[in-house]
């Protein structure tokens, strides 16, 4: 599970740095951020105003390096530090006075595919005035310049908007609250887009449909990301659409890290840099009663190690070469502690929700025992930090984890996502653990939420409920998360289920 929000991503461009040159004009990204390192990009594609540039149109410079570019991908592996700029220039006509729209795409091998969406403003002569950048803005409707927190009225399934965190606090101390909360860690920002009608630009966006959705928190990232190898579909007869070419998949056999050395060499990201801004962005726009969610991803302790090297290759260094294994979670490890340690001062948080696959569909990636050696000792660590300062604690799984669930409440979970229907009976999870954790899924991804019809969404939220509401401890969810190949109705239709059925008491 790897979630970087679209709001996030886009804040890493520059705005302002859009100007004409005597080749043709330029744009700028300037990672305000963290510190990450790129190992392979491709695809990249620029359109300004709906006008495609191919690629021989384009050249790009990271800090004082001219970045050679072949067929589409940097020729060699690069760090972004922080406060670095990547410059993109293009050559041909220059842009007109005014605004411009642009989308820039591009796929890394350790992010997947990305596409960032962003308005500029070229002005006459120097560079624009605030004054002049604040009229453009404002002339534009831009919602960048409005001030205080994001209001929202409506309803939704017939229940009025009312984003309020004590619902969902209620259901992880495993208490009924008024309704039964929904609950998701990572939408897809087509579907965000659809369902708000607008693309998701800005913070403001991305609250206002986490509002309109239903939900009574808002999930925001502080962006602690490592090394991973990811590949895409090739698309050598064209016949892709532009999503399936940006999806991406970690590659099992492949990665960065294969010996202590490439361990002690690699530029790390340093947990005392990462970007807490978001943080303090998203507060300030947050209705009175909702909170935030403060993320531990993407891949956390066990997903970073592994990926790192490639799961087959972190599997064969567990009897060949444990050392390198070992400083794996000893850097890691230590640093989503003391992230951790941050995150608890960051303002209106209100839980913490950490990734980190430990299991497929019929079993653990790994023996337990290697969970229980390296992983689940700085789970611990973490929950004890959240803990003292009284925030839940959530945790994300994939697949079949009847062997370390006891594991996973002694290190101090309250809450457990997303029970795959085909790996977890969730109905005998929550007979044997429903003192134990609040539960969060099972609406079924691989069929009822991409291939099923609205009535068949509308019928497993009914059953859903009506198993595992009853006594509090659940909040609605899908069986993993909400990517773009969900049919966009029917995730409209079972967050609108959720409302008109999961009212207290449950009558369903």
């Amino acid at each position: 599970m790897v979630y970087i929000p679209g709001f996030l991503v886009n804040k890493v461009y520059e705005r302002g740095s859009l100007r004409n040159t005597d080749e043709g004009f330029e744009f700028s990204f300037l990672n305000n951020m963290t510190p990450i390192r790129i190992s392979g990009m491709r695809d990249i594609s620029l359109e300004v105003d709906g006008k495609p540039y191919p690629l021989d149109k384009l050249t790009v410079s990271l800090g004082s390096r001219r970045i050679g570019l072949f067929g589409g991908e940097f020729s060699e592996h690069l760090p972004f530090d922080k406060n670095t700029r990547l410059v993109i220039r293009v050559a041909g006509e220059p842009l007109s006075p005014g605004r411009h729209a642009m989308k820039i795409s591009f796929i890394t091998n350790e992010y997947g595919g990305a596409t960032l969406k962003v308005s500029d403003v070229i002005g006459e002569g120097e560079a624009p005035s605030f004054w002049r950048r604040l009229k453009d803005r404002l002339r534009a409707g831009s919602k960048e310049e409005e001030a205080g927190p994001v209001s929202v009225e409506g309803e939704l399934g017939g229940v009025p908007l009312d984003p309020d965190f004590s619902r969902l606090l209620a259901a992880l101390r495993r208490e009924e609250p008024d309704r039964v909360p929904l609950f998701e860690a990572e939408i897809a920002i087509p579907i965000q887009e659809w369902f708000l009608g607008r693309e998701i630009a800005n913070a403001r966006d991305e609250l206002e449909f986490y509002i309109r959705a239903g939900y009574d928190f808002v999930p925001v990232l502080p962006p602690f990301l490592t090394p991973r190898l990811m590949r895409t579909a090739s698309d050598q007869d064209g016949t892709l659409s532009a999503q399936d070419r940006e999806r991406a998949w970690l590659t099992e056999s492949e990665g960065l890290i294969q010996t202590v050395k490439d361990v002690e060499n690699f530029p790390w990201p340093r947990a005392e840099e990462v970007d807490f801004s978001s943080f303090d962005e998203m507060a300030e726009l947050l209705p009175a009663k909702m909170k935030i969610l403060g993320m531990l991803s993407p891949a956390a302790i066990f997903g970073n190690a592994s990926q790192a090297m490639g799961l087959q290759n972190f599997a064969y260094a567990l009897y060949d070469d444990l050392k390198v294994v070992e400083a794996l979670f000893e850097i890691i490890g230590s640093a989503y502690l003391k992230i951790a340690r941050r995150l608890v001062r960051a303002p209106k948080l209100g839980a913490v929700f950490m990734s980190d696959d430990l299991a497929h569909s019929h079993g653990l990636l790994v023996s337990p025992v290697v969970y229980r050696r390296y992983v689940f000792p700085w789970y611990q660590k973490i929950g004890e930090v959240l803990a003292d300062a009284g925030l839940p604690f959530i945790f994300h799984s994939d697949g079949r984890l009847w062997e370390v669930l006891d594991d996973l409440a002694d290190c101090g979970m309250s809450g457990i996502h997303p029970f795959e229907p085909k790996a977890m009976d969730i109905v005998e999870v929550k007979r044997r653990y429903g003192d134990r954790f609040c539960l969060f899924g099972n609406i079924d991804l691989d069929y009822t939420l991409t291939r099923g019809s609205v009535a068949e969404v509308e019928a497993q939220v009914k059953q859903k409920i009506s198993q595992l509401a009853p006594g509090g401890g659940y909040g609605l969810a899908a069986s993993n998360s909400i990517p773009d190949y969900v049919n966009p109705e029917n995730y409209r239709a079972m967050v609108m289920a959720a409302k008109i059925y999961g009212k207290y008491p449950i009558q369903v």
